[in-house]
């Protein structure tokens, strides 16, 4: 539960302070890449005629393919890719500091001892120094464990802070590897030592611990680092973005706390109370302000009431049977655009509290036989594990949310009376759109690659479905409809391989009555028909998961190359991207119970306009429209979306396929509230909470 957001006043100081220390690590890395030999308008100079060491000829030549990618994913734009590059180091490593320093406030890092990695952790700190001395904890004893490495040679205080800081990231990185990683492409260059101990200083100097103790302090890190940059892209297009970056940028809005829990309250509490409406979410009378809340007990106590649905949860079986419920490691919950993950934040606390429910029931009538874990300490790593579900353009994004979840899990843990740092996060489900299109063939051979080509057929149509939708992804994002074309593939190859075992030869005869006869001639007998049905549907089922079996293979080794290191940088960072694309595609076939989302607005990129018109003709107009769209196909019968979306589809011509279609028929409204000017920070659109419920028919 929520215990403390950043105060206005705090807010204004975030505001300011996020874009200063932008500006010293971007000056930093662009005065860098220059040392190196780039230049911002592509006309780089030749690696030999610069005095470069072999360190440096190697981090070079890594850094170039960054520039190669990020320039074509900029439509060939040298300047914008050199700029894009900049910003990622930037971000990464702003994004890395300011996280440690939150871990630190929020009494959630341990790290082992630097004299001894085999001791256990300690809960430490690498940003805050000791009160009255110049090194943090971990630093001072880095610096004790290194003997006069740190203390007496010429380069000992940069070396100390790069070292102990890389060492630090290592340690954090078997939480979260997504942002800590220090063999990540983005932790090639380091900022030099005077603008490290610049940045390091203002972290530690400009803002109060409050602020960095505060729940959605990262949140308002990421709305704020493009604070200029918003309106620059506002005022040259006329806010019609370019790219998916500029997309990502204009639509960077966090969602107000109240609004988050009024969403998630009226649809993941909905349904829970639904299912279970004796359970402890459920508070008795009616709700007290936010300021008036004395205690972390979560309830879902902002449920609009009387909305003339349905009062208990039942849904079909695959045995045929009707079911008041489902186990809570069952739910799943998705925010298609989820930039830091704020919706996930607060309905983490709801989910920890339904599983509690369930330990506590379990055995009971209308209650699972068994919990879906039967030890509390397991909960926070279960959720996000198996119920949170997130989707973003914005790598940057992704970063925060994963890092925000972490803490939010650890802080679960505490608050329940378990330590911190036994929080063992296996696997998360956020997923990055925007693969970079690097061309065909890239892909084509990297597929190549992958396990026994046998089976020929099938890996092309799966290519091709693939590529169809991964060179379109970083427009798209969550709108992207990679299930059709990979079903559609997977189920022309089986029913080809159907035909050509003769599989196929007399299947009509299964289902005809009356008597049955051989194709030779002669009646078959029941038992015989029988046998033959059992036999067919058992070939297909074979082929079926030879299909499946292959796809997966390309999945699973795609991402595994991409973890895989050393080789040319070009291919390793395509594999990165490509592997997240699939990430990606893996979590769109899934079909989820609850999906809450506070979408992009506005225009679409130009160039995908007549693929989102073939794609979303009903809801084409808008961005947040289509989202709405796709979150209809993305729900489940039973389940529940939650959106803040712009009013204007209440009355706006454009916006009739929406209301009729959607709205009035597939998936009617439970809840509109309407919230006009205001709601978000720096907006200019009025603002209304939906809430609509799956398509049951």
């Amino acid at each position: 539960m929520e215990t403390s957001i950043l105060s206005d006043r705090h807010k204004e100081a975030v505001r300011n302070w996020v874009p200063r220390l932008r500006k010293v690590l971007e000056n930093d890395f662009q005065a860098q890449l220059t040392r190196f030999g780039f230049r911002r308008d592509g006309k780089h100079s030749p690696a030999d005629d610069l005095s470069l060491s072999e360190t440096d000829r190697s981090i070079r030549q890594r850094v170039a393919a960054m520039l190669e990618r990020d320039s074509t994913s900029e439509g060939n734009d040298p300047r914008r890719g050199f700029d894009s590059v900049v910003r990622e180091f930037t971000y990464t490593y702003l994004n890395r500091f300011v996280g440690l320093k939150a871990m630190e406030a929020r009494g959630l890092l341990f790290l082992a001892p630097p004299a001894d990695h085999s001791s256990s952790v300690e809960r430490t700190e690498i940003i805050t120094p000791q009160p009255g001395q110049a090194y943090s904890r971990f630093l001072r004893d880095f610096r004790d464990a290194g003997g006069s490495r740190y203390k007496y040679e010429d380069d000992a205080e940069e070396a100390l802070y790069r070292d102990a800081l890389t060492a630090a990231f290592r340690q954090v990185t078997a939480d979260i590897r997504l942002l800590f990683d220090p063999d990540h492409e983005y932790g090639v260059l380091w900022p030099t030592h005077g603008a490290l101990t610049q940045v390091l200083d203002a972290i530690n100097r400009d803002l109060p611990m409050a602020a960095y103790q505060a729940v959605d302090f990262l949140g308002w890190v990421y709305q704020f680092f493009n604070r200029d940059e918003k309106k620059k892209v506002r005022e040259a297009n006329k806010g019609i973005p370019r790219s998916s970056y500029e997309l990502s940028v204009i639509n960077q809005f966090y969602t107000p706390s109240w609004v988050v829990k009024v969403l998630v309250d009226n649809t993941l509490g909905r349904l829970w109370l639904q299912m279970h409406p004796d359970s402890t979410l459920k508070r008795a009378g009616p709700p007290p302000l936010p300021q008036d809340r004395q205690d972390d007990q979560p309830y879902a106590d902002y449920i609009v009431p009387r909305t003339g649905e349905r009062i208990r949860y039942r849904r079909l079986n695959e045995a045929g049977d009707w079911e008041a419920f489902k186990r809570v490691r069952d739910i799943k919950l998705l925010d298609p655009a989820c930039g830091t993950m704020h919706f996930g934040q607060y309905a983490f606390a709801l989910f920890h509290q339904m599983y509690l429910d369930e330990i506590a029931h379990a055995g009971e009538s209308g209650w699972p036989a068994e919990p879906s874990v039967t030890d509390p300490q397991d909960i926070p790593a279960a959720i996000i594990e198996d119920n949170l579900y997130g989707i973003d353009i914005d790598p940057r994004a992704i970063q925060i949310a994963s890092l925000s979840l972490l803490l939010t899990a650890k802080e679960a843990a505490a608050r329940h009376g378990f330590s911190p740092h036994k929080v063992r996060i296996r696997k998360s489900n956020l997923a990055i759109a925007n693969a970079v299109p690097l061309g065909e063939e890239d892909l084509r051979a990297m597929v190549g690659r992958i396990g026994d080509q046998g089976q020929e057929a099938l890996r092309e149509r799966l290519f091709k479905a693939l590529w169809l939708n991964l060179k379109n992804v970083g427009e798209l994002g969550s709108l992207v409809r990679v299930h059709e074309g990979v079903r559609e593939a997977l189920e022309t190859w089986v029913n080809e391989q159907a035909k050509g075992r003769g599989l196929t030869k007399g299947t009509s005869f299964l289902i005809d009555s009356g008597p049955q006869m051989e194709l030779g001639g002669g009646e078959l007998t029941e038992e015989a028909l029988q046998q033959r049905l059992l036999r067919f549907q058992e070939a297909q089922a074979n082929l079926e998961a030879e299909a499946g079996a292959i796809h997966e293979e390309l999945l699973t080794g795609l991402e595994i190359l991409a973890a895989e290191h050393g080789g040319d940088p070009r291919q390793r960072l395509f594999a990165e991207d490509t592997a997240r694309g699939l990430k990606l595609l893996d979590i769109l076939s899934h079909e989820f119970d609850v999906i809450v989302m506070n979408p992009p607005y506005g225009s679409f990129v130009p160039g995908i306009r007549k693929l989102v018109a073939a794609m979303y003709p009903l809801t084409k107009s808008d961005i947040y429209a289509a989202f709405i769209d796709r979150a209809t196909q993305l729900l489940l019968p039973q389940g529940y979306i939650g959106a803040l979306v712009n009013s204007t589809f209440k009355t706006h011509k454009s916006h009739e396929g929406l209301r009729k279609e959607i709205l009035l028929k597939r998936n009617p409204l439970v809840t509109l509230l309407d919230f006009g000017f205001g709601i978000l920070d720096g907006a200019t659109v009025e603002g209304a909470a939906i809430v609509l419920r799956g398509c049951e028919a």
